[in-house]
């Protein structure tokens, strides 16, 4: 559509902070009114995104499609975790959000390899040549929005609860439980580490590393099976030895992928890149499941709803500096930095964070208004 890097990085921290709200709102709405009713309102909002990506012709809608895609995944996504991690026992709830990942996985292990023969038959990286993959995506969100209307339940009753008591919960939860506000700011500099390098990674792989659509393919079909093999054996560890142990020990594999990414000589280079990311991708499951359970049960969907009312406005410039990173010193900055955020600023407080495995024990420690 002829912007450059740095319009891109513009465009998705304004984004990032028009999303704020309506993601709040969905995670607020998942303690308020009832998962089901926020999930499907979330799907609702997917389904929009795909349609403007799909019709986009000017900077209002490309802006309007980038801010539902976020409120997917940052609202929506959450929504999902709440549903899951309310299904699932302590002591099996790292392992469940394994095999969920796996499964989520492997029913679209194959769509890289298919978006780039798309791409292909429609003409290449263009303009023309991506917007049919976002069709193929809303008729598919279509599909599943119908199968999650149908089966999609709220798993046990919650208490009645207002819009001010919520917020009022939310913010008597920080002042009494310190490392849920450490957690916050471990969400927001992990904010500047995707939002600083995710939207360049594929444009750096094909202006600087020469890939074209179907070496994107092959990258995010490794991708997809790392994450497969792993998310369950990850999930399954993370509930012998520890969410936090198990995140810090897969740390290594993020910052091998940004060496091996950036020093890539070969196509083989960037797949084997993307498939040491998949694996380290499988983390997701102990980090999915340690953000929920730092509460109780009755609190999931608030506690969702403030730290997406805090961190999203503040991580919202990280694209923006990706952007500038990139075009002004060179486009291998952003990783670089991103990899250096994550490293020195949030291990710490990964490492700082209560474990939450034995819960009768955290949630003694823990406290709530009374």
């Amino acid at each position: 559509m002829g912007f450059s890097e740095q319009d891109i990085g513009f465009l998705r921290s304004i984004s990032m902070f028009l999303a704020t709200l309506p993601c709040a709102t969905l995670n607020f709405m998942a303690d308020i009114a009832s998962r089901r009713k926020a999930y499907l309102t979330g799907l609702v909002l997917e389904i929009l995104a795909a349609l403007l990506f799909f019709i986009g012709e000017n900077v209002l809608l490309v802006v309007l499609a980038i801010t539902l895609s976020i409120v997917s995944f940052f609202g929506l996504m959450v929504v999902e975790n709440i549903l899951v991690a309310d299904s699932l026992k302590g002591e099996q709830r790292a392992f469940g959000f394994g095999v969920m990942n796996s499964l989520s996985v492997v029913a679209s292990l194959v769509a890289p390899m298919v978006a780039a023969y798309i791409v292909n038959i429609s003409g290449g990286i263009s303009v023309g040549g991506i917007k049919p993959v976002f069709l193929v995506q809303l008729l598919g969100l279509l599909v599943a929005s119908t199968v999650a209307t149908l089966y999609v339940r709220d798993i046990r009753p919650l208490e009645e609860v207002g819009v001010k008591r919520a917020l009022r919960d939310s913010i008597e939860i920080l002042k009494l439980n310190p490392w849920l506000k450490r957690w916050i700011l471990l969400e927001i500099l992990g904010g500047y580490v995707f939002a600083l390098s995710m939207p360049f990674e594929m444009i750096y792989a094909v202006k600087v590393k020469g890939a074209n659509e179907f070496i994107l393919g092959y990258m995010g079909l490794a991708l997809n099976i790392g994450n497969i093999v792993a998310s369950p054996l990850i999930g399954k560890l993370a509930d012998r030895i520890g969410r936090v142990k198990t995140i810090l020990l897969l740390r290594p594999l993020y910052y091998t992928s940004i060496v091996l990414f950036i020093t890539a000589s070969s196509p083989v280079h960037l797949v084997l890149a993307w498939f040491i990311r998949g694996i380290w991708f499988a983390s997701g499951a102990p980090f999915q499941t340690l953000a929920i359970e730092l509460v109780p049960f009755d609190y999931r969907g608030r506690w969702s709803g403030i730290r997406s009312l805090i961190s999203l406005p503040l991580r919202s410039p990280g694209s923006l500096i990706g952007g500038f990173l990139y075009t002004n010193f060179s486009p291998e900055t952003p990783f670089i930095v991103a990899g250096l955020i994550d490293l020195v600023l949030r291990v710490p407080l990964i490492y700082k964070t209560p474990e939450t495995l034995d819960r009768r024990r955290y949630l003694n420690k823990f406290r709530r208004r009374n």
